[in-house]
């Protein structure tokens, strides 16, 4: 069984086309700020308890150090050497989320703590290097959290309008020593880390409930308002039908009237990440209930 060198620093260096050893601070903050958010999303997907603190730049053009600070080098080792492969390797697809991303948009808690008891990461608490199956499982868990693609196309996306940049290049260090290969990405292949779009899928559901605050009782293109998923949505109904027994009195609404439905959420990601449902539309309403009583209607 082969093992990771140990490592408890990543170095994060620009190189320039000139000899300068200067940047725009502007873009190092930004570019850090997207850097940092993946350190936290690999931490809080594997349950990593880590801490941090930034190290004094240095010249060559210009370079940032991150020194990683826990009671176990293994976990340290781990993280460092995730963040190194996630920052430098190319997406597998560039244009949009991968499907397996797409279908862990919101990495549910009962699938992470299966996905983490798989790993087994508990068991490195007591040892001092981590193997080489342990990272790669643990990397193929962290590629589920779109959140990090999303940050790391936002880097690059930084990066790719700096002008005077010419590569950047990543390297694992153990106190003052580098660990490992740099792993150097040239400007010219900045744009295969961008994501093409923020749009995601539309999310398809067959039995939603929505609790009805407000309904559309006059014809038109009148959005109605609900309660769902424990938010206030607005959204279009497009149950024919089910729209013609309104419009003609013959549904009875009450405070605790509420439908379900089949309805499909258009979405997309905003800048911080998160998704955002942009239009919310209610295909067919399976069934009305009051107060208990539930009516079904034909399809």
């Amino acid at each position: 069984m082969s093992f990771i060198d140990n490592s408890d620093r990543l170095q994060f260096h620009y190189y320039f086309r000139d000899e300068s050893h200067s940047i725009d601070s502007i873009l190092r903050n930004e570019c850090e700020k997207e850097i940092l958010y993946i350190f936290k999303e690999i931490s809080e997907t594997l349950a990593l308890n880590l801490d941090l603190e930034s190290l004094p730049t240095e010249e060559g053009g210009f370079i940032e150090t991150w020194k990683f600070l826990g009671k176990n080098s293994a976990q340290i080792t781990l993280l460092v050497s995730i963040a190194a492969i996630i920052i430098s390797r190319f997406p597998a697809e560039n244009k949009e989320l991968t499907k397996l991303q797409i279908e862990n948009l919101k990495l549910d808690n009962e699938l992470k703590r299966k996905e983490l008891e798989k790993l087994n990461l508990e068991f490195i608490q007591d040892e001092d290097k981590i193997n080489t199956k342990v990272l790669i499982d643990s990397v193929e868990l962290v590629n589920k959290n779109y959140k990090i693609a999303w940050r790391k196309s936002n880097l690059y996306k930084k990066l790719n309008t700096y002008k005077k940049i010419d590569s950047v290049e990543v390297l694992r260090h153990k106190e003052d020593k580098p660990i490992g290969k740099p792993r150097k990405i040239p400007k010219s292949h900045f744009s295969k880390f961008v994501l093409k779009t923020d749009e995601l899928p539309d999310l398809e559901k067959e039995n939603a409930k929505i609790d009805v605050i407000s309904p559309a009782i006059k014809n038109g293109k009148f959005r109605w308002k609900g309660f769902y998923n424990e938010e206030i949505i607005t959204f279009i109904m497009n149950d024919i039908n089910f729209k013609q027994l309104v419009l003609k009195g013959n549904v009875h609404f009450s405070n605790k009237f509420s439908i379900e439905v089949e309805m499909t959420q258009e979405r997309k990601i905003n800048y911080d990440g998160n998704i955002k449902t942009t239009n919310t539309i209610v295909n067919k309403v399976i069934a009305s209930i009051e107060d208990g009583k539930r009516i079904e209607y034909k399809k």
